[in-house]
């Protein structure tokens, strides 16, 4: 059965396996996976491939699921493949003549994103710089989702301080009641207040934590205050706060397997001091137990889905938005980018700048040296123009060919001329031989524009401004720098 026609007879149930063999990892004859089945196989067997490919389409192109090297001839055969590698399954089918940059996907260093896709993270851990994006991610995205939550929690323990009340003897209330409005619903205010406000929100991981720890321990000392005084009181509660810390809470894997585990310890310890009937304590210990091993299973799964879309979604805006050989921002970006610095400066009265670099006599070099050699010369000279942006509003680009641009929000304008010629000195230093140049090296020439906006101005003209001084600085005989006439007075 091809893979394709599996993903039409089971989009969502599971895939079959006819011959006991499902992508080189065997299993009985008949066997169907369900999907969180599936999604355990990618993540624990590296091995699993979709390497059958569809016959029902003429286009191939590369698998981008995974690291994989085969090629499949069917958009529905490459979403198959990200299915089973555990993306969602909500993840849309690419339009028939989607084209992805080969360089940014195959050049894993460019891209930590595609590197930890490549490399895996069944521990649900990046690297320290990509993890750091990813709590920021984590905590953005569930934001809504803990309010809710930390208000779902404060009603139920409240009705329970009520039920307490209403159906405990008086001796045994009050201390279920003191320890419910003492420590678990403060816990869950201040899980309120710290994402509210923005002073806290960096916090509010921690604060989600020990929410769930006080929540989990505290609901042991309940059960626990009143089998000291011989009474007692239904234990589901402690099942429901194992649960709701790994499904519900918004809690990391390991922050709610912390969580649960020091609650399991605190339950078990309670069980054995407290508890004098065997059989009670026994079964009472199993399903705690059992609830930490369903609840640990779905939150481990469902962070490795979490993590999986992250890295998928800053992927693909990796793609939209960078060069793919030179990992510098495209031409889109740029005029994107230099719309909003325009509109800010227009804001602030500050000024812009921008500057228009190209290669001198490339298609010489092309020719000469061939395509690789030329590729090879666009990324070094990409480097250098790279340490031009140097502050959160700077952008560097390839505007396309041999070309690059490079804006500057509120520079200073005498030093326009010497950054100039600081980016040409840095590339005839990288002494790239170019002997169908007059210097016979590669050189760069750089026209620089620079403008105060006003009411009724446009970026555009900015552009034109800057690329009129390359023209002139090309014309003047390249390898040099051109600053144009302020386009705004500059105040």
């Amino acid at each position: 059965m091809g893979l394709e026609r599996l993903i039409e007879k089971t989009p969502v149930v599971g895939l079959g396996a006819e011959n006991g063999n499902f992508h080189g990892v065997r299993f009985p004859r008949g066997l169907r996976l369900p999907i969180i089945a599936r999604t355990a196989l990618s993540a624990w067997h590296p091995r699993i491939r979709a390497r059958r490919p569809c016959s029902r389409s003429p286009r191939p192109f590369a698998c981008r699921a995974h690291a994989c090297d085969e090629t499949v001839q069917s958009t529905r055969c490459a979403w198959a493949c990200a299915r089973i590698m555990g993306l969602p399954a909500s993840t849309p089918l690419p339009p028939p003549m989607l084209k992805i940059d080969p360089e940014l996907l195959n050049n894993a260093s460019m891209s930590p994103h595609r590197r930890a896709l490549e490399q895996g993270y069944r521990w649900l851990r990046f690297e320290d710089g990509l993890e750091k994006q990813f709590q920021a991610f984590f905590t953005q995205g569930h934001l809504v989702r803990v309010r809710v939550a930390a208000y779902v929690s404060i009603v139920l323990f409240i009705m329970f301080v009520l039920i307490d009340l209403a159906t405990l003897p008086a001796y045994v209330s009050v201390r279920t009641v003191s320890i419910r409005v003492t420590l678990i619903i403060p816990s869950f205010i201040i899980v309120l207040l710290a994402s509210y406000r923005a002073a806290w929100r960096p916090y509010l991981g921690t604060a989600v934590f020990t929410a769930a720890l006080v929540t989990g321990v505290s609901t042991v000392a309940v059960i626990g205050s009143a089998l000291d005084v011989g009474y007692q009181i239904p234990y589901e509660g402690i099942l429901l706060v194992a649960l709701f810390v790994y499904l519900i809470a918004c809690l990391e894997w390991r922050r709610a397997l912390l969580a649960n585990m020091v609650t399991l310890f605190a339950f078990v310890v309670m069980e054995f001091t407290l508890q004098t009937n065997a059989q009670a304590r026994l079964y009472q210990i199993i399903f705690m137990c059992a609830a930490n091993g369903v609840g640990a299973y779905g939150a481990y799964f469902l962070e490795h889905s979490i993590r999986t879309t992250f890295l998928v979604d800053t992927l693909l805006h990796e793609l939209a938005a960078l060069d793919g050989l030179t990992g510098l921002s495209n031409r889109r970006s740029l005029n994107i980018h230099l719309e909003r610095v325009w509109r800010q400066a227009l804001r602030d009265r500050q000024a812009v700048a921008i500057a228009m670099i190209d290669i001198d006599y490339f298609k010489r070099y092309n020719d000469r040296y061939g395509h690789a050699r030329g590729d090879a010369a666009l990324k070094a000279v990409a480097d250098v123009i790279a340490g031009l942006a140097r502050r959160p509003l700077d952008l560097t680009a390839r505007y396309g060919g041999e070309e690059f641009a490079v804006i500057w929000h509120n520079p200073v304008p005498g030093e326009l001329q010497a950054m100039g010629e600081v980016l040409t000195a840095a590339v005839a230093a990288l002494h790239i031989e170019h002997l169908d140049s007059d210097l016979g090296r590669l050189t760069v020439s750089v026209g620089v524009a620079i403008g105060l906006p006003c009411a009724g101005d446009d970026a555009a003209a900015l552009l034109r401004a800057a690329d009129e001084a390359l023209y002139q600085a090309k014309h003047q005989g390249r390898n040099q720098v051109v600053v144009s006439e302020p386009v705004a007075a500059l105040v």
